[in-house]
Order: structure tokens, then C-alpha cells, then sequence
């Protein structure tokens, strides 16, 4: 890929959509995690403390995870529809395939 502005080949893919997508989709899972964790306390709480810290962490980690990768997949069609696809590192300019 070569920039259309300044010629340079220094050019890398943005993934723009599916980062901030990934982004708000961990922030959501996560607030919607704390049920998960809050049910992964209850069930780890047959062994105390450690299990109720551990399940509470581990329903969190899934939460989020989950919705990491949902958000990644809804906002992965941004790319080079909404959001220019690509950046040339020379000039800064962002542009999409010709």
C-alpha cells in the first residue's frame, strides 16, 4: 500500500472501528460482569475467601472479555466505511484502499 499523498510505503492498517468497538463493548461487559461476579462470589464461596475473591474475579474477567470480543466484531465494519482505514506513518494522512 502506498500513500496516496506523500508516496511513502510506510503505511499501516488503523483498526479504528475495532478498537473503540472493543473498547466499548469491554466497558459494557463489565458493568454487566458484575452480576457474573457477583454470582461466581456465591459459588466460590464454598471455599471462603479465597474462592469467593476468585470467583468474583473470574465472572469479571469473563464479562468483560466477552464483551471485548462482541464489541470488536460489531465495530470491525466501521473500518473503512466510517473510519479511513488506513495511515501513512511519513505524513499522517488516513486514507481508504483506492
Amino acid at each position: 500500500m502506498i500513500c496516496p499523498e506523500c508516496g511513502a510505503a510506510n503505511v499501516q492498517r488503523r483498526n479504528l472501528g475495532r478498537k473503540i468497538g472493543s473498547g466499548a463493548g469491554a466497558v459494557a461487559g463489565g458493568v454487566l460482569a458484575v452480576e457474573g461476579a457477583t454470582a461466581g462470589a456465591i459459588v466460590g464461596s464454598t471455599i471462603p475467601v479465597i474462592g469467593t475473591i476468585a470467583g468474583g474475579l473470574i465472572g469479571f474477567i469473563i464479562g468483560a472479555g466477552s464483551g471485548a470480543a462482541v464489541g470488536a466484531l460489531a465495530g470491525e465494519p466501521l473500518d473503512g466505511t466510517v473510519f479511513d482505514e488506513f495511515c501513512c506513518q511519513e505524513c499522517s494522512t488516513t486514507f481508504n484502499k483506492p
